[in-house]
């Protein structure tokens, strides 16, 4: 039996494309398993070393986040969990990882069509007098028109990513603040509950006492009923001053990536306690470079910017496609030849209208969010100081009525020793001090996060 000199050399043939083939498949990506189990959570969100932080902290490089170095004794400062909350936190380690998304997309963008090789060949069967060759044919092809719109989808990724990581930095500021504000609630909680206890105290002695008193005929039964119901009261707010103060507790924890259970020790920095004396900020000084200050606004130009060049993108994508190829043949004569190829779309049908359309539409709706957002942001301004006036406002009655209490307190307990006055006029007095010096503590608080929100509302990090 006679073999096919055409058929042994088939294989021969077909190995040469499938090596250069195989020869560029070798710098492919691999795929690596990542499974998501219980160990790999438990190691994701194990507690980051104290240590670690601090040095983090003083090297943390944010637009608005500045480096801070932690001392941690005695307990952290509002502004230094601030900082900490921005390293350590799962919820801003998850919205970093889109920075990663990011930049892949501008890789994405800056590759062009790959080219197309394509090979053929033809084995002759059989016996044939003149004697006959393989058909071969080798071309190469490649649509061009893909580099008019590179220029632009390149620019419209890196417009994406710088709002991208404008936005992710505006947001851990936003966290940072938020925890920040948490840190401030809990120490003034601390506060309030120290002495929201000791106003409760003070109303269960009264009301032993006026049951005493009730006895020996010097109180009624109506002033029993009164000092119970003061009683309780008290407790209801010490209840729920705890209750306020377990839960702003345990989100200060999973901000930090901490467990529930665990308390974060807290104190105060340096600086004062706000007072109505503190300066009010100009207006018009505050609304100067908001636009520019606030870098979700930044964001918002860039995403519209990113926009800009992908409706350019989508209206050069209208030119008709168009495919250049090499190629060389011959057939089984053999009779060899060399040839140039063009094709071109005919744009009947689809001329990207339904992309230029949506580019328009998706750049007007951008446009009109930059402007609603800068309206509502010059808003908020206005509002935060028309309440921080009267929070102020509010603070300066009740430390102009402190001094008067603790006179009272003071004359009425020298009284109460020369027996001019009863223990129960004193626990009244003292009870009346108390609840004022809370109302303090929480207009305190408030005119706080009153001068946070407009920080926030301003973009500016300080405004003391």
């Amino acid at each position: 039996m006679v073999s096919d000199p055409y058929q042994n050399n088939a294989s021969g043939w077909l190995s040469r494309p499938l090596a250069a083939v195989a020869a560029i498949l070798t710098g492919c990506a691999t795929h690596e398993a990542k499974p998501i189990d219980g160990a790999a959570v438990d190691r994701a969100l194990g507690t980051q070393a104290v240590e670690s932080v601090r040095v983090e902290a003083a090297r943390i490089r944010h637009p608005l986040v500045a480096p801070m170095v932690i001392d941690g004794r005695g307990g952290f400062t509002p502004d230094e969990v601030a900082v900490m909350v921005v390293i350590t936190s799962p919820e801003l380690r998850a919205l970093r990882d889109q920075r990663g998304l990011a930049q892949a997309q501008i890789v994405q963008a800056g590759i062009l069509p790959n080219p197309q090789l394509g090979y053929s060949a033809d084995w002759p069967h059989g016996t044939y007098d003149p004697a006959v060759v393989e058909a071969k044919a080798l071309g190469l092809s490649w649509e061009v028109t893909s580099l008019l719109t590179h220029r632009d989808q390149v620019a419209a990724a890196r417009a994406e990513a710088k709002a991208v990581d404008l936005s992710i930095a505006w947001q851990e500021w936003q966290a940072a603040q938020d925890s920040r504000l948490r840190a401030f609630r809990i120490l003034s909680l601390e506060r309030r509950v120290a002495l929201a206890r000791e106003i409760e105290d003070s109303h269960a002695d009264t009301y032993a006492l006026t049951k005493k008193a009730t006895s020996l005929g010097l109180r009624t039964s109506a002033d029993v009923a009164t000092s119970a119901e003061n009683w309780t009261q008290a407790q209801a707010t010490r209840y729920d001053l705890e209750q306020q103060l377990g839960s702003e507790r345990a989100a200060l924890s999973l901000a930090l990536g901490m467990a529930p259970s665990s308390r974060v020790p807290l104190r105060y920095a340096a600086a004062a306690s706000p007072s109505a004396r503190d300066a009010v900020p100009d207006a018009d000084s505050l609304l100067t470079g908001l636009e520019d200050r606030r870098l979700d606004l930044v964001a918002l130009r860039f995403g519209y910017e990113s926009q800009q060049d992908s409706l350019h993108a989508a209206v050069l994508a209208q030119f008709p496609k168009i495919g250049l190829s090499l190629n060389k043949s011959n057939d089984t004569t053999p009779i060899y030849t060399r040839g140039v190829g063009v094709t071109v779309d005919l744009p009947l049908f689809d001329r990207n209208q339904g992309q230029v359309a949506i580019a328009k539409a998706t750049r007007q709706q951008l446009f009109d969010e930059y402007v609603e957002r800068v309206a509502e942001a010059r808003s908020q301004v206005a509002q935060v100081l028309a309440s921080l006036s009267v929070a102020r406002a509010q603070l300066a009655a009740v430390e102009a009525s402190l001094p008067d209490l603790g006179r009272l307190v003071a004359s009425t307990e020298i009284a109460l020793r020369s027996r001019n006055a009863d223990e129960l006029a004193y626990r009244d007095a003292w009870a009346t001090l108390a609840a004022r010096q809370i109302d303090q503590i929480l207009l305190q608080q408030e005119v706080v996060e009153l001068k946070v929100a407009l920080e926030i509302a301003t973009g500016r990090p300080s405004l003391d």
